[in-house]
């Protein structure tokens, strides 16, 4: 025994130990050493750790490396010798035995003798790698022959426990000299060897110093031969340096055999080669990369010895220089045969099975081999074996399942013809699984591709994380959960970040759960762990696992000592922190105490496990207060101590155990949960001593729980402690059912004191904390105060200052001070303010499938596609012949085009699928005529190929857009239709017609989006746009001035001013809170506030009709001097009375909003002469007012109906009831559940016809009940005020109508009437 390992890595002696004394041991059942057995999981895939740079710096100067390795490596094979009786467990403990003795006179010494942390080798137990597919038992042959190592540092380093005590030493600094490497390259491998020197666990720079080294190996190798490389053996020595430390990874696995490979010359190089490549796939058995290269290496062995075999001629290229001598060759003949080749091939398919995307490049070759020796001996026995190897790959999950079933049809064609049909229908019938479980899987592996292909490692960490959680999420109960395909993707998932301790602890936890919850105690998860240690060794999570499972495998003590002694010694166990650390010092004690009881346990077992667990407290302690200082106050669930306790406990030493309880009080004395936990210990001891013990005081009785009592009064004398009430109420209730009555009145008085203290201290914080809370109220309003003085006395500059100024204060020009309330809540409202909506991107999310069956319907397509990604829209064409369909489906994102491009001859309903990118088949239409439609375009491109689809923008936010977009069903016919571009259509019109490219479009233009433009409210109703224009001219030029004005021609008091430079409009803004006329102007930048431009009203002149105008461009926002407002008709008075207008308007509803003014205007002119077309695409519709009464019963009665769209036709009705509909929701994307049930329907109920007033004819009718003669009709008279005239009618903003509210002296005179009549 080695009291080494009870120590810590700080405190083992460095001189050698005193000899071993053999004490008289109570004789003891022989302890079997059970070796672990090969499992599934005996081969994981683990990349090489990456220990942050910071953190193995930090861990190294912390900890000096010595020269001298700590303990000498234990026997790891040793088997306990001594002889127990036949009736085995003990009945008491024997005296302390002299080795015994000096155990504890060593543990004694600790604290006398800190001596540095020694050098971990990385030493594995070859009980746990040991595989039946070693060198020996693939090339017996080779055992005979007298040849060089390749590394016997490297053996030793991972496989070999004959090794030297510690890893290979890092290169001597040294100047370095090449011609293949810079000067820049040479000068970072000097600091780098020197850097290691110092800092042997700093894996990056390892890896930074052999791809250096590699590279220039690559350079040379160029233009001479590579054995002549001048830092060769630098270069081997750096690996072999590294990989006595971590473990490689895959990718310099896989530079090391290529560099070995082109510097093999003789057939022992070429042994050593294989060697090489038969370690690197035992370190990383999961990589299909490293079974290639050693699966090829050996059919070029082959080849080389069997240069007559045709069997592999041809497989493998031979350089001329690696072509064997016949000496030589005589030699391979013996060492290098079919078996064993084939046996290397084997093991590669049987390791990278369940690689799901990748297994086939395995899978092939092996294939191919078997089907060449099938045909060199047809025995019946070996197409058995070949036809089950078929069978049982197509019932394995994996990317090449069609090619697999082709070439075992080939192969049943050829040896079983007869029984094709059976065998084929049988074989398709066993692989449906496995096609539904690789076909569920697809969509996820073609995500982590694409990042990896990306570079983008934080997305492939999210989609491997992503990945795992799905497999886990499967049901067990419905057979969805394989536990291989689970442990593949953790294995890929390590491989690809082999430094992420998340990823290993979640590994690791998942092959715990598998052993212990669902009973796979055919494997082991020890080779997991012991890789996650070598790739995370600063992670105490997968060290104490790696104890545990030790310990559950019944490893020997050495070897369980051994492993605790690896995680501590290198001190990057320390540059997770402390708690890293303690938790493997949890698991190592844990182990002692239990083994110190176990049925087979010797008196020298329970003396380790004390000496040990006492060790383990001291050390913690000491390392604590040696980062932390006086402040460190140990573990806060003090884990270490509680094991000593338990071990305490265990060997009937009350006492001891409570004395260990009371020295924790002085650290965490005022936790109520530690004294509840002394509290019960206390009750548990006194249970279990009750009946054995009595109180000599009380003739026999069982004593009270006295000890128990005491812990709890004791834990109310603590004025600090965080629970006390808990305390009270433990207390109250344990002498109620414990004690006597004496000492329950006594309790009595105790609670009654202790909660009016509790009370007091309460009420004491409660004040303290509404005072600070108070206080932290108090500055922010006393600092809003200051700033409100700022800003007042910022306010009493004069308006008229400059505009830095403005800057320097923070304020803008327009700021009032009466509204600086209003400041803060302004700027919080732009923080929340909704992020922007990015817009669709059709052209490059769409895919075109070809191929389809006739009768596939849209909802069979969105069910087949719904696991690629979102679809937005989908459209269905069936083919000409009626034979199959096209789809043109829309797609969320570009990632679900990529996604939906992996059912590319995907089979759907028997039918063969073509699917492929539908990117290049839409064209952006313009400058077509104001009165094209929908027809229009399809009859103006329709000869080019299939349309699919034309969509017009919504106007309900400009009214001047005109454009379309229109898609072909082919990318083909869209490119043909650009030849129309720069047509001439005539009325100076250009047609505009390319392909569709989001990633050009380009940004608006105009005042609006310049910044020109001013907003003007609260404008007095008598001011003119001349006056506007001289009281802003100073500011700079005006390009155009815009008074919106009602019905009746008066103005709203709202302007537009446009400037022809941004900082015109800018300083304009002075004239914000002055008065202009006989009201103070409210002047701010315009927006494209729809509900402040009401841009959706178009005032068109029509004395003369325009049918060739064309709309107006949208930089012009309809503001220019022509465009003025049309000239009301007048009365003989000069205005214009309300229900002459009424009587003139009708209004259309159910207009699309993607109809624009000129259509609305070419539908109703033919009816007659039009005054105003007012589009209002907000509420689906559009006002027309004509010349004469005539026209409106004309157009009513023609328009009602008509269908100015597909499933579109027109009602005639009021302005009111036009208003009252909201603007349309138009939205092609595919909606399910409740969005699907609220969407819009936009249906509108039929309308009244409304038939002009005759001439001649009475007006008004006869009236009804509640309904006044003449209130209603379009030509009836309107209510009458008591003089007989019409009430004035006012038109609302939205256009609502109201009538004129009678006055006081309107009621009066009627009232006089009624008396008077």
């Amino acid at each position: 025994m080695d009291i080494n390992l009870l120590l810590s890595p700080q405190e083992s002696p460095h001189a050698t130990p005193a000899p071993p004394v053999k004490p008289a041991k109570k004789t003891r059942k022989p302890r079997t050493s059970k070796v672990s057995q090969p499992s599934p999981l005996a081969h994981t895939t683990l990349p090489p750790s990456t220990l942050p740079h910071d953190a193995v710096v930090q861990a190294q100067n912390a900890a000096p490396t010595s020269s001298a390795m700590g303990p000498a490596v234990l026997g790891m094979h040793m088997s306990a010798s001594i002889k127990s009786p036949v009736d085995g467990a003990p009945t008491s403990r024997q005296p302390s035995t002299p080795g015994m003795d000096t155990l504890a006179d060593l543990a004694s010494m600790q604290h006398h003798q800190q001596i540095a942390r020694a050098n971990a080798g990385g030493l594995r137990s070859a009980e746990i790698y040991e595989h039946p597919t070693s060198s020996a038992a693939i090339l017996p042959a080779l055992q005979a022959m007298s040849r060089p190592s390749v590394s016997s540092q490297r053996r030793g380093g991972s496989y070999d426990m004959a090794m030297t005590d510690r890893p290979a030493e890092t290169p001597s600094p040294r100047r370095y000299s090449t011609k293949a490497l810079s000067e820049t390259d040479l000068q970072t491998v000097t600091q780098l060897v020197e850097y290691l020197a110092a800092n042997p666990f700093a894996y990056d720079s390892h890896v930074q110093l052999i791809q250096i080294l590699h590279q220039g190996l690559l350079n040379h190798s160029h233009v001479q031969p590579p054995a002549s490389y001048d830092l060769l053996q630098d270069l081997q020595s750096a690996r072999e340096t590294m990989s006595s430390r971590f473990a490689l990874g895959e990718d310099l696995w896989a530079d090391w055999i290529q560099d070995q490979k082109l510097l093999a010359s003789s057939l022992e190089d070429r042994i050593s080669v294989m060697e090489l490549s038969l370690k690197g796939v035992e370190e990383e058995p999961g990589s299909t990369k490293l079974w290639l290269a050693y699966g090829q290496w050996m059919i070029s062995l082959y080849e080389q010895a069997h240069p007559h075999d045709q069997r592999v001629s041809g497989m493998v290229t031979i350089p001329a220089r690696q072509v064997l001598s016949e000496e030589d060759r005589m030699v391979a003949r013996e060492v290098f045969g079919w078996p064993q080749m084939m046996e290397v091939w084997k093991r590669a398919e049987q390791e990278t099975r369940w690689r799901i995307n990748d297994s086939h490049l395995v899978w092939d070759i092996w294939t191919d081999l078997l089907m060449l020796e099938l045909a060199s001996s047809p025995l019946q026995e070996a197409i058995n074996d070949t036809q089950y190897h078929f069978i049982n790959r197509l019932q394995t999950p994996h990317a090449t399942w069609d090619q697999t079933f082709v070439a075992y049809s080939n192969f049943v064609s050829r040896y079983d013809n007869a029984q094709y049909e059976v065998t084929m229908v049988t074989a398709n019938r066993l692989g449906l699984d496995a096609k539904q479980t690789f076909s569920m899987r697809e969509i996820r592996e073609s995500k982590i591709m694409r990042a990896s292909e990306k570079n983008d490692k934080d997305a492939e960490l999210k989609e491997y994380s992503d990945y795992i959680d799905w497999e886990l999420s499967q049901s067990r109960k419905k057979h969805s959960f394989k536990f291989e395909l689970a442990n593949a993707v953790y294995q890929r998932a390590t491989l690809r970040f082999p430094s992420n301790s998340e990823l290993w602890e979640g590994y690791a936890m998942f092959l715990v759960e598998e052993i212990t919850t669902h009973s796979r105690r055919d494997m082991s998860a020890l080779p997991v762990l012991d890789k996650a240690t070598r790739h995370c060794p600063w992670s105490g999570t997968l060290w104490s696992q790696l104890l545990l499972s030790a310990e559950t495998r019944n490893l020997p003590f050495p070897d369980i000592g051994d492993i605790k002694h690896k995680a501590t010694s290198t001190g990057l166990l320390d540059a997770g922190g402390l708690e890293e650390v303690l938790k493997v010092s949890t698991a190592w004690c844990g182990f002692l105490r239990r083994r110190a009881f176990h049925q087979d346990s010797t008196d020298e077992d329970m003396d380790v496990a004390e000496v040990g667990i006492r060790s383990a407290i001291e050390d913690m302690d000491n390392t604590g207060r040696t980062k932390y200082g006086t402040e460190y106050q140990g573990d806060p669930e003090y884990r270490l101590e509680k094991i000593y306790i338990r071990y305490l406990t265990q060997s009937r030493n009350w006492e001891g155990a409570r004395e260990s309880w009371r020295k924790l009080i002085s650290k965490k004395g005022d936790s109520y949960d530690f004294w509840l936990r002394f509290y019960l210990w206390e009750m548990n001891t006194w249970s279990k001593l009750v009946y054995i013990e009595t109180d000599p005081n009380g003739g026999g009785r069982p004593f009270k729980p006295t000890e128990a009592t005491k812990v709890l009064q004791q834990a109310l004398r603590r004025p600090n402690l965080d629970w006390p009430e808990k305390i009270i109420e433990t207390l109250q209730h344990h002498c109620e059912g414990n004690e006597d009555a004496e000492e329950l009145q006594s309790s009595v008085a105790q609670v009654f004191k202790a909660r009016r203290a509790v009370q007091k201290r309460r009420e004491k914080e409660a004040y303290e904390a509404y005072e600070k809370a108070k206080a932290e109220a108090f500055q922010p309003h006393e600092q809003a105060q200051q700033d409100f003085a700022s800003f007042q006395d910022d306010s009493q500059i004069p308006s008229k200052r400059k505009r830095e100024d403005a800057d320097e204060a923070g304020f803008s020009k327009k700021s009032r001070p009466d509204v600086v309330e209003s400041t803060e809540l302004q700027v919080e409202e732009q923080h929340l303010a909704a992020p922007p909506i990015l817009k669709r991107d059709r052209e490059n999310t769409t895919v075109v499938v070809k191929n389809l069956p006739p009768e596939t319907t849209e909802t069979r397509l969105r069910q087949y596609f719904r696991d690629c990604g979102t679809i937005n829209s989908l459209k269905l064409m069936p083919e000409v012949d009626g034979r199959s369909a096209t789809a043109s489906i829309e797609f969320d994102s570009k990632e679900d085009v990529l996604a939906a491009q992996t059912k590319d001859m995907k089979i759907l309903d028997d039918r063969a699928i073509e699917v492929q990118i539908g990117s290049g088949s839409t064209l952006y239409v313009c400058n077509f005529p104001p009165v094209a439609d929908e027809a229009w375009i399809r009859k103006k491109f329709q000869r080019y190929g299939e349309i699919v689809d034309i969509r017009f923008p919504s106007l309900k936010f400009n009214t001047h857009r005109r454009f379309c977009y229109v898609q072909f069903r082919l990318s083909g016919d869209a490119q043909s239709a650009t030849e129309l571009d720069s047509e001439d259509l005539g009325d100076n019109l250009r047609l505009l017609a390319r392909l569709s490219d989001p990633g050009q479009k380009k940004q608006r233009e105009g005042a609006i989006y310049d910044g020109r433009e001013l907003y003007l409210t609260n404008l007095d109703w008598n001011t003119a746009r001349a006056d506007i224009k001289q009281a802003f001219k100073k500011y700079g030029y005006i390009e155009s001035v815009r008074v919106l004005t009602k019905v009746d021609g008066t103005s709203k008091g709202i302007a537009y001013v446009v400037f022809r430079s941004k900082d015109d409009a800018e300083a304009a803004l002075e004239m914000n809170l002055t008065t202009l006329g006989n009201r103070v102007l409210n002047v701010s930048i315009s927006t494209n506030d729809v509900s402040k431009r009401k841009q959706n009203r178009i005032v068109t002149s029509t004395s003369t009709s325009q049918h060739g105008t064309a709309s107006p461009p949208p930089y012009m926002n309809g503001d220019t001097h022509s465009a003025a407002s049309p000239t009301p008709s007048t009365n003989s008075a000069g205005q214009s009375k309300f229900s002459e207008i009424q009587s003139r308007t009708l209004a259309l509803l159910n207009i699309p909003d993607t109809v624009n003014d000129a259509r609305i205007r070419a539908l109703t002119e033919p009816y007659g002469e039009l005054v105003k077309v007012s589009l209002r695409p907000n509420h689906q519709g559009a006002i027309i007012e004509y010349k004469n009464e005539t026209s409106v019963g004309k157009a009513s009665l023609a328009l009602e109906g008509h269908e100015i769209a597909p499933e579109r036709p027109i009602r005639i009705g009021t302005v009111s009831e036009m208003n009252q509909h909201k603007a349309e929701y138009r939205s092609d994307r595919i909606l399910v559940g409740a969005a699907a049930k609220t969407t819009n329907a936009q249906l509108q109920g039929p309308a009244p016809v409304r038939r002009p007033g005759q001439p001649g004819a009475r007006r008004g009718g006869k009236g009804g009940l509640g309904i006044k003669r003449g209130g209603v009709g379009l030509s009836g008279s309107r209510a009458t005020n008591g003089e007989g005239k019409d009430a004035q009618m006012i038109e609302t903003e939205d256009g609502e109508e109201k009538g004129k509210v009678k006055s006081n002296a309107d009621f009066k005179a009627m009232f006089l009437k009624k008396d008077g009549a």
